[in-house]
Formats: C-alpha cells, structure tokens, sequence
C-alpha cells in the first residue's frame, strides 16, 4: 500500500516538474494568470483605500508613497485625492514604460485608476466615521492602517505587478541594485514627513513616520514570507551516506565542497544545500540518524533563484 501511495506521489512530482511554471516577471502576456493578476489589484486597491481612509486622514496620519502626498495636500488645501493621484503618477508611469515592460505598466495603470476611483466612493470616504479605536485611537492607526498596507501590498508585487505611483519608481531601483523596496519607500517618505512636520508640527510628522516604518517592515517581512531559504553545511564522516538521502527523500539538490581537516588534514566533503524552513526537522532527522556526531551549520538566505527557489525578475 505504502509503495502504490509513493509511486503516486512521484508521479505527481514528475508531471508538476514538467508542467511550466508560471513565471510573473515574464512580460509576455497569460490570459489565465493576468486575469489572477487584474483581480488582485483591484482587490488590494480597494482594502488599501479602506485602510488609508479609516486611519490616516481622522488622525492626519500620513500613508506613504503618492497616497500620502494626496491625504497631504486634502489636509492642506483640500484638494481632491483623486485628482493629486492622477496628476503624480502620469510622468511616474510615462517614465516606467521606458524602463519596464508593457504588462507590469499596464497594470500600474489599472492600479492608479483604481485608486483614484475607490477614494471617490462615499463608503470608503467616510468610513472612518465608522471605526472608532477607543482612547489610544492614534496610536492603533498608526499601527494597524500599515500593517494592511504592508502585507496587502505583497500580493501585488509577487504577481509581478505593482501598484503605480512611487511602487513603480521602487520596483525599478529594486530591481537595478538589489535594494528591498521597504526600503527605498522609507527613503522618499522621509521627505514627505518633514514637509508634514513643518505644517501640523512634530507630533503628527513622527506618528507618520512610525507608521511608514511600520508599513515598510510589514512589507520587507512579508516578502521574504515565513517558509524562508536556509543555506545549510552539514560536516561528517559519513557524508556519502547522508546526501543520497537529503536527494531522495527531500527532492533537495546537494553539492559536495571539498574541504580538509586543519587539525587532521585529512580531506574530507561538505555537503550544502539549501532548504525551506519546514524541511529543517525532516533534514535534522536524516543527519541524525546517520552521524549523530555531525556538525550542523544553519545560515538564513535573503534570496534563492532557480530551482524551485525563486524565479529572475
């Protein structure tokens, strides 16, 4: 029974390896998975337009990016958060068609058409009349509207999408000198904060700046995801017992590094793989049932591309 369920589970194995994955960097266009994409847009548009109603303008709390500038400029002169939308994102998104394909532009569009929609329809205009935080209201806003905003935003991003204005200036850079875009968002809003600051005073310019950190932390996490890349060097006699079971029983792939003893000098195999967080105990247990004695060395890895990591975007 055991051996029927196993070639099953191989068989399965074999027609998903086989099966193209979807890559969302590729700027060909995929009916089926661009659909996926155009949803989650319009849905993460809309809760961050929630959000940002609810905790941000009542307490003149600023969200970053474009969005921020817009609540800005409505505290300052009333202006239309649509319209401030609008205008900021045109050379924004003149700019990334130079610099990115046609599809990832497509969709920041939709997404700033999306916005400057959602922040005109009355229940989501009004909806902080609706939340009430209690005693420690401003404090809450600032920390729950960018935890939504940080984690919903992932959604989009790892769709190979973005959500137009500076998103799209932070995917580019991002993608040019490997910086997270957390942190390129902090970068600029720090700018906006101080022109907050100068206008309401201190106080507000440092609860919006806990709340873009907030925000920007949420996001850089959620990105890396909590199932993360461990680079792992497994040093032992019996390494030639150990990988063939980390490749079978794992479907990990392993590479031996040649080292040598400094104090024996004798010659002996590392063996490195990298694994998920979840596959740790399986590959602790097959370390340990064959050299007890091991030495076990566990590195976190910030990113992994191919086989079956990651994809190049």
């Amino acid at each position: 029974m055991n051996t029927v369920k196993k070639e099953k589970k191989e068989k399965k194995r074999a027609a998903n390896a086989e099966r193209p994955q979807f890559n969302p960097f590729d700027g060909k266009f995929n009916p089926k998975e661009d659909a996926i994409t155009l949803f989650t847009i319009v849905a993460v548009c809309f809760v961050q337009c929630l959000a940002i109603s609810a905790c941000y303008p009542p307490k003149r709390v600023l969200s970053p990016g474009i969005t921020g500038i817009a609540v800005f400029f409505e505290y300052l002169w009333h202006f239309p958060k649509y319209l401030t939308v609008i205008l900021l994102n045109i050379p924004i998104l003149i700019f990334g068609f130079r610099q990115t394909n046609l599809k990832f532009m497509i969709f920041s569009t939709i997404a700033t058409a999306c916005y400057a929609l959602f922040f005109e329809i009355p229940f989501v205009v009004n909806i902080g009349q609706y939340v009430h935080l209690g005693q420690y209201s401003e404090i809450l806003s600032a920390l729950i509207g960018p935890v939504v905003l940080g984690f919903s935003g992932v959604f989009v991003v790892k769709r190979g999408a973005s959500l137009g204005g500076m998103d799209v200036l932070s995917v580019i850079l991002s993608r040019k000198f490997s910086i997270q875009m957390g942190t390129i968002n902090m970068a600029y809003n720090f700018v906006i904060m101080v022109f907050l600051g100068i206008a309401f005073g201190a106080e507000k310019a440092v609860f919006s700046m806990a709340a873009v950190f907030i925000a920007n932390t949420a996001f850089n996490y959620a990105m890396r995801g909590f199932n993360r890349n461990m680079s792992v060097f497994i040093i032992s006699k019996e390494w030639d017992e150990i990988a063939p079971h980390v490749l079978n029983e794992m479907h990990r792939g392993v590479t031996y590094l040649h080292g040598e003893g400094a104090y024996t000098g004798e010659p002996r195999n590392v063996v490195y793989c990298i694994v998920k967080t979840t596959e740790l105990s399986k590959l602790r247990s097959i370390v340990k049932r064959y050299d007890p004695n091991a030495l076990f060395s566990i590195i976190e890895t910030k990113e992994v591309i191919g086989r079956g990591f990651g994809l190049m975007n």
